[in-house]
């Protein structure tokens, strides 16, 4: 249940890692052979429990904001279809859509009979540091919605302060730690 098409941005961060030539940049580091250095970069196209960007040291989330731009029947589609339970029916007339709770997948969007609710907005959640291993950390959003650039601009400043501060082929978030997230967010302005 994709919310946006990642074909063009999955191209774009192709090309970004192979301009960062990060396995030249581990072999640089005197690595060794044996161990496997990774820097890991998920793109998922909607927000519907893809889990391997919460684990990547970059994570990309498509996600489509509903918005009311017409007239609703009360019909309750939205409300049921909702696993957040973001959306409750305002004096039985429209839906209120709850933005702490709503994940921005849009399933409310495509159940719509009468179309009221409609793609307000769409772009990318952005997501930093997460890993697996002995230590494992969810990936922290460091942006709610920006568009397939700014995403793009984000991956080669995060790719970039990566270089710049690790010394032992350690994943992203070691090195924000080490750093500090404030350095690390700094670095993406």
């Amino acid at each position: 249940m994709a919310v946006m098409d990642t074909e063009s941005l999955t191209q774009k961060c192709q090309n970004v890692l192979e301009k960062a030539k990060l396995g030249d940049f581990f072999r640089s580091l005197g690595l060794k052979q044996s161990k496997r250095y990774r820097f890991r970069v998920y793109i998922a196209a909607c927000p519907n429990a893809c889990t391997q960007v919460h684990i990547a040291d970059f994570g990309v989330i498509g996600q489509a904001i509903p918005a009311l731009v017409g007239d609703c029947n009360a019909c309750g589609s939205c409300i049921e279809v909702c696993e957040e339970d973001a959306i409750t029916l305002f004096e039985d007339r429209f839906p209120l859509i709850n933005t702490e709770y709503c994940v921005n997948c849009g399933a409310c969007i495509k159940v719509c009979p009468k179309n009221a609710l409609q793609i307000g907005e769409c772009g990318y959640k952005v997501l930093a540091g997460g890993k697996l291993g002995r230590h494992p950390r969810l990936a922290k959003k460091i942006f709610s919605l920006v568009d397939e650039e700014k995403a793009v601009k984000l991956l080669e400043k995060t790719i970039n302060f990566y270089k710049e501060n690790c010394q032992h082929g350690e994943r992203l978030r070691i090195v924000i730690e080490k750093v500090g997230w404030d350095s690390y967010l700094s670095s993406l302005k």
